[in-house]
């Protein structure tokens, strides 16, 4: 089956930009607001959208479904709006932000368990008791390891798991910066003259980052309304796993997402120092074939509805038999999920979805006009498309292929993009 839309016949570009949407005039600190700090995030949904989708598209008390949740940016706006935040995500290091985030804690609790740790970290062993595993071996030199691993050994002393996650999701997000991976790149990218100039401290980062946690709990504290705090467990429901996980008898009133872009990043190498040394604390680690976007992800040949993306991946056929078909399986995979997002939905329910439009080997990737195809096929009525510019300073034009680094060339690289879309769509 295989459509063609006349109300994206036109390139989307031509949709007027919103000016009001783009929230150009916020710095990293706003974005960064409340829990939102705990820890990092390769394109990071901004707090501020996903707020005024919730707000302009549901009533309190209604159930906000993010399929992509991340680092659970919906899932915190939508119990600060007093909604039911319902997710799902593939990714146990998104569970873990996720869980941390929305979860207030007894700050006296936070603080005796922080000087247990500092009282704990002054009996570092002398001599390396473990070796570096080899997934590790490339991004630590033994020393930081060591220091590195006698922590994550006090942080699994920890109880409950409520608070034993704040103190994981700390440790995860200083990973990075404790690594010789290079600081300004989404991808795996060595950087081997990282500390020539500079000590390496992990432990000063990490107490750094948890005095700033700690701070900001007490201020979610201080901002969720009493009947989320005494009834968490009701308003935030986050699961790892995809929609078909989810409990069968929710009903959702909108559902917000940013879900990946088509190998755009292979996202299980970008958590791997994660998911790397935090697995003993997880139950499944998926391979990368579970990641939708990959291109290490196999799905079953299916009947795609978009006349668009059939035309895309044969475009695509040229330059790369396996690229043409990683993009097609990519949107196969959207599809399915589409089919999933209307059965979760209830009646006159909206779907809001951030995507913008790219460029592989020089062929124009028209996200929203393969959503749009796909998404009238299966029933749901297009409610609004908004074009938003994201601005210069967040996010540059081009993406090297090599380092995963944002850079000010548009030649020869794959395009990045500087709007998106939020493509708002009704069940009727």
């Amino acid at each position: 089956m295989s459509i063609i839309r006349p109300r994206l016949a036109e390139p989307v570009t031509k949709v007027n930009t919103e000016n009001s949407w783009s929230f150009d005039n916020l710095t990293q600190k706003d974005t960064n607001y409340l829990t939102h700090c705990y820890h990092r995030y390769p394109a990071k949904f901004i707090p501020q959208l996903a707020r005024r989708l919730i707000l302009e598209n549901s009533l309190d008390g209604d159930i906000i479904c993010d399929p992509f949740y991340g680092s659970g940016s919906t899932i915190l706006e939508s119990i600060l709006q007093n909604r039911i935040a319902l997710g799902t995500d593939i990714n146990p290091v998104a569970h873990m932000i996720t869980m941390a985030k929305t979860t207030p804690l007894d700050p006296s609790k936070v603080s005796k368990t922080k000087l247990f740790l500092h009282s704990q970290l002054k009996n570092l062993p002398a001599k390396s008791e473990y070796d570096i595993p080899k997934e590790l071996s490339k991004w630590f030199d033994q020393e930081t390891y060591d220091v590195l691993n006698h922590l994550l050994l006090q942080i699994k002393l920890i109880k409950p798991r409520k608070l034993q996650l704040f103190f994981l999701c700390a440790f995860s997000h200083i990973l990075k910066t404790s690594s010789y991976w290079n600081n300004g790149s989404v991808k795996p990218h060595k950087d081997k003259t990282k500390f020539l100039n500079r000590v390496n401290d992990p432990i000063t980062r990490y107490f750094n980052q948890l005095k700033k946690m700690e701070i900001r709990n007490e201020q979610l504290i201080n901002t969720l309304s009493p009947k989320i705090l005494n009834n968490l467990d009701y308003y935030r429901r986050v699961y790892v796993g995809d929609l078909q996980d989810l409990p069968k008898d929710e009903e959702c009133s909108l559902i917000v997402t940013s879900p990946p872009y088509v190998i755009s990043y292979e996202y299980r190498d970008i958590h791997s120092l994660s998911l790397s040394f935090l697995q003993d604390f997880f139950k499944d680690i998926p391979s990368k074939q579970n990641f939708i976007g990959s291109s290490h992800r196999k799905t079953d040949d299916n009947n795609l509805y978009s006349y668009t993306g059939g035309m895309i991946a044969d475009s695509l056929h040229d330059h790369s038999k396996a690229l043409s078909k990683t993009v097609y399986s990519y949107f196969i995979d959207m599809q399915n999920f589409f089919h999933k997002s209307y059965d979760l939905l209830k009646t006159n329910g909206k779907m809001a979805v951030v995507i913008g439009n790219t460029a592989l080997r020089g062929v124009d990737i028209s996200n929203t006009q393969v959503f749009d195809e796909i998404l009238a096929t299966v029933g749901f009525t297009e409610h609004k498309i908004i074009k938003r510019k994201i601005p210069f300073k967040c996010l540059p034009t081009t993406r090297d292929p090599k380092t995963g680094r944002f850079v000010s060339s548009d030649t020869n690289h794959n395009k990045s993009y500087s709007h998106e879309y939020i493509m708002i769509y009704s069940k009727n």
